[in-house]
């Protein structure tokens, strides 16, 4: 009887030496790969120009001796530069003197200071977002293109192309215009549009916010 036993226990023994031989040279069905993802970094860019720039492409500071009635070229055009990413772009146009501008505005009985001085806008191209008075004596007001634009637009529409001096005005305005440093300056923005799909404030509260910075 204790023979039997001592049999049992070596045969168990070498059945678990053969399941530890056979675990041990298991090879699982597997592959690997790698993929390789390489970045660059995405552009936007655009331009801003008027009828008179340098040879270099910048636009000049065009001075104009006003008279009332006149109409003078002026038409900042902004270009979007080839191999730009979609990008949603805007145009702020600042006032300086804006308080003789508005009294000017209020005396000869007139619209607003784009009716009343600017020619040729098409706000069907450039959207009108409203304006901001700021604490230096200016007006902004902010133009957007009507739709997102890329590398292959080129150059788009002018936001306006005539300063037009309201012919209602006399020579104490105009004075009061010239004395308060009467000018006007176009900016032009641009940022990307993806990530932003569908978001236009979005997109310019980020870039005001960047730009605040």
């Amino acid at each position: 009887m204790k023979k039997k036993g001592k049999a049992l226990l070596l045969v168990s023994g070498s059945v678990l030496l053969v399941a530890g031989s056979v675990l041990g040279t298991l090879a699982y069905l597997s592959d690997t790969e790698q993929a390789v993802n390489t970045f660059t970094v995405g552009n936007v860019a655009i331009s801003l120009a008027e009828t008179d720039i340098d040879g270099d492409g910048n636009v000049l500071e065009n001075k104009y001796k006003i008279v009332p009635g006149g109409e003078y070229t002026k038409d900042p055009t902004l270009t979007v530069e080839e191999g730009s990413e979609e990008a949603y772009v805007r145009m702020i146009l600042t006032v300086h003197n804006a308080n003789a501008v508005k009294t000017i505005i209020a005396d000869n009985n007139l619209t607003d200071f784009q009716s009343a001085f600017l020619g040729g806008m098409d706000d069907a191209k450039w959207i009108p977002c409203g304006s901001t008075e700021n604490t230096d004596n200016t007006i902004s007001y902010e133009y957007r293109y009507f739709e997102i634009v890329d590398g292959t637009d080129g150059e788009l529409e002018p936001l306006f192309d005539t300063l037009i001096i309201p012919s209602s005005l006399d020579g104490d305005e105009l004075q009061s215009l010239v004395d308060g440093g009467f000018k006007i300056v176009v900016d032009g923005h641009a940022i990307q549009a993806t990530g932003f799909e569908n978001n236009e404030d979005g997109a310019w509260d980020a870039f005001d916010a960047q730009y605040a910075e």
